[in-house]
């Protein structure tokens, strides 16, 4: 048997992990950081979400400028303006590439680097593949999650790609059926689409990104449904013949459609990877979608394991990850802080895109909240109608009485970065609107959109 190697932390995940992993350095612990995947260190943020796609999407973003330039009295050569998609996917897999070595170095020199899968033979102890055997005063579980695909007859004969498999193509496909209806969906949908892909998206509900506020899933489906070809409805069954791919939907009169494209891309979602953990054996119990289970301050039942990121099945978003994972580490110091997402945002970067924070509409009513919304449109100020009045608006819900920020949501150029305010609003003081209609906004600005929200509130 391997001699027991004893550290102040264990982090397990070479992506989310990595957050408590810092942490833990800043306070001159001794450090392992184990994966099983050290040629994709940094996680999905760094090598199948976040990074590359957002780079992708800049290209798509110019490509739409390019289109949309006459509105603004340039005219250029439609004809003329080429896409190189080799070159646009090299460039996003260079930066992915410098990026993972960036943290690899980091691993290197500050850690123990354990690249291997470890699972639970007590609740004390790692094993790794090769038999050797870990412990340390606290272990952080942060495995991430993988893609989800359905179980849809004949998709695997047909072949499909993910999220990850589609950022290793060379050549640009002429037609795409995307299975999905949430954000990968949107992000990697308005990618191809913009670039020229022909594009057809297939939901199961009416609505795309049904978790968002109920108005900007409305309103997004149908400008998206200006891009794409949008088909809602179950598919049951996809198959394959020399030259596409073909996927068949039910429709509304009981008959069936088929839809066929030159590929196929599966974005349905993403399941916590415990697989192989022996969770159970190391005192962790997980649900019945196979996410670690944790208390309110991240700890497992096991009281020196604590889990976060997208492992533990809540907000699957890097950002969130890294406040959990700073959390989490302040805990197993004795902290003894509550994991809070009131005023966790997130955004949708896609055309349109979203910015979102706190409860959507539908919340408040579950919730029996005594509250008010304001809805303001782009064209309602000066920098709106600058850039063209596009379609977009925000929304402000606040409850009555305390005058405390719910939640605010954005659809438009820009709501990404714009949502920012609103969170930092939540987070100051009482959470009122106060501190944003007190605020002064430089004129003309996109940001003066959210303080008409709250002046017209």
């Amino acid at each position: 048997m391997s001699a027991i190697q004893h550290f102040d932390v264990i982090a397990v995940g070479g992506g989310s992990g990595l957050t408590a992993a810092w942490h833990a350095l800043q306070e001159n612990c001794d450090v392992a950081l184990v994966t099983d995947q050290p040629e994709a260190l940094g996680g999905t943020c760094v090598n199948f979400g976040c990074i590359p796609t957002k780079t992708l999407l800049q290209s798509a973003e110019l490509m739409d400028s390019v289109r949309h330039a006459e509105r603004f009295g340039i005219h250029l050569d439609q004809a003329s303006v080429q896409v190189d998609f080799a070159r646009i996917m090299q460039q996003m897999r260079h930066a992915r590439a410098e990026a993972v070595a960036g943290v690899r170095r980091w691993v290197e020199t500050e850690m123990t680097p354990i690249f291997s899968r470890v699972r639970f033979i007590d609740e004390r102890t790692l094993e790794s593949a090769d038999g050797q055997r870990l412990t340390a005063d606290h272990i952080f579980l942060a495995t991430g999650a993988r893609p989800v695909v359905p179980e849809i007859p004949g998709l695997a004969e047909a072949g499909y790609w993910t999220n990850e498999e589609v950022l290793e193509l060379e050549a640009q496909p002429a037609s795409l059926v995307i299975i999905g209806g949430g954000y990968i969906a949107a992000e990697l949908g308005y990618f191809f689409a913009a670039l020229g892909t022909r594009v057809t998206l297939i939901s199961r509900s009416p609505r795309l990104l049904t978790g968002e506020d109920d108005e900007i899933s409305e309103r997004f489906t149908r400008a998206f449904g200006e891009r794409v070809e949008l088909v809602t409805g179950e598919p049951v069954e996809a198959r394959a013949t020399a030259t596409q791919r073909q996927v068949v939907v039910a429709t509304a009169d009981g008959g069936e459609r088929v839809l066929a494209a030159e590929q196929l891309l599966v974005a349905t979602g993403r399941r916590a990877n415990t697989e192989g953990l022996e969770a159970e054996t190391g005192g962790i119990e997980l649900d019945a979608q196979g996410a670690i289970r944790v208390d309110e301050q991240l700890r497992t039942r096991n009281p020196r394991v604590f889990a976060y990121g997208d492992v533990i099945g809540r907000a699957m978003f890097k950002h969130t990850s890294s406040y959990e994972g700073g959390l989490a580490w302040r805990n197993a110091r004795g902290a003894g802080e509550r994991v809070d997402y009131r005023s966790n945002p997130h955004a949708v970067f896609s055309h349109p895109q979203i910015g979102a924070v706190g409860l959507t509409e539908r919340e408040c009513r579950a919730r029996a909240l005594d509250y008010r919304v304001t809805t303001r449109e782009y064209g309602d100020v000066a920098r709106g109608r600058i850039i063209g009045a596009p379609d977009g608006l925000a929304r402000l819900l606040v409850e009555r009485g305390s005058e405390r920020i719910l939640g605010f949501h954005m659809l438009g150029p820009g709501a990404a970065e714009l949502i920012h305010e609103v969170v930092v609003a939540m987070n100051a003081g009482d959470g009122s609107t106060a501190s944003v209609r007190r605020s002064i906004h430089v004129h003309p600005t996109l940001p003066e959109l959210v303080r008409a929200v709250f002046d017209a509130d």
